[in-house]
């Protein structure tokens, strides 16, 4: 997170605001449908994962304007739980880099209304992490070697869709979630390795950012 340069306290309304700065304040705007409220797991933990950053900066003697410029400023690591873009009420979000169940069932918990794209090569274990957030998944699109198996363990709870192909899938994700006409997000999560259809993860999560930014 890059801070504005000068020293002391500096009035938050004078901090220069950037086009990105615009732009990611819009897109929490649009989020906050999607996020879950206070009592779900998943934005507890990124509040935590915040505090600590700010008793960080502070303990550095970064003062709280600078702080705030700098979280309002903040648009998530790539393949992170990235925020790609926003469309209408719809947020799209590349968590590309939760290659097992464990790590998608973190970014599950942080949203209330969502639709997930998931699957790809089925590593070893249960998907008991992914059926303890079912009850907010909006519908589910299933790509990959996994998408057979997936749609058993997932079908009667949730909608489910077997898309087979990223691109397919965010197509699918992205008429449904703004169909609905509401704040939701469309997440891609995929709780599977990506060897089945691409080279590595990060070719994966450049598939999704390409297949969200030719949507209109």
């Amino acid at each position: 997170m890059r801070l504005p340069s000068g020293h002391g306290r500096v009035s938050a309304s004078r901090l220069p605001r950037s086009d990105h700065y615009e732009k990611s304040r819009a897109n929490r705007g649009v989020i906050a449908g999607g996020v879950a409220g206070s009592g779900g797991g998943g934005s507890a933990s990124l509040v935590q994962s915040a505090a600590a950053a700010c008793a960080a900066a502070r303990v550095a003697g970064v003062t709280r304007d600078h702080i705030s410029y700098a979280i309002q400023e903040f648009s998530g690591l790539p393949h992170r739980q990235e925020l790609i873009r926003t469309l209408g009420q719809v947020g799209y979000i590349n968590d590309r880099k939760a290659s097992n169940v464990d790590y998608a069932a973190k970014a599950l918990a942080c949203y209330e209304n969502f639709h997930c794209i998931a699957g790809g090569q089925f590593k070893e274990g249960s998907i008991d992490g992914l059926k303890t957030h079912i009850e907010r998944i909006q519908h589910a699109y299933l790509i990959g070697e996994a998408a057979i198996r997936l749609t058993e363990e997932l079908e009667g709870n949730v909608e489910v869709t077997r898309s087979q192909d990223l691109k397919t899938a965010v197509g699918q994700a992205h008429e449904k979630a703004q169909n609905d006409c509401r704040p939701a997000v469309v997440l891609f999560s995929p709780a599977c390795a990506s060897f089945d259809q691409f080279a590595n993860f990060e070719e994966r999560g450049d598939g999704f950012r390409a297949a969200v930014e030719l949507l209109v």
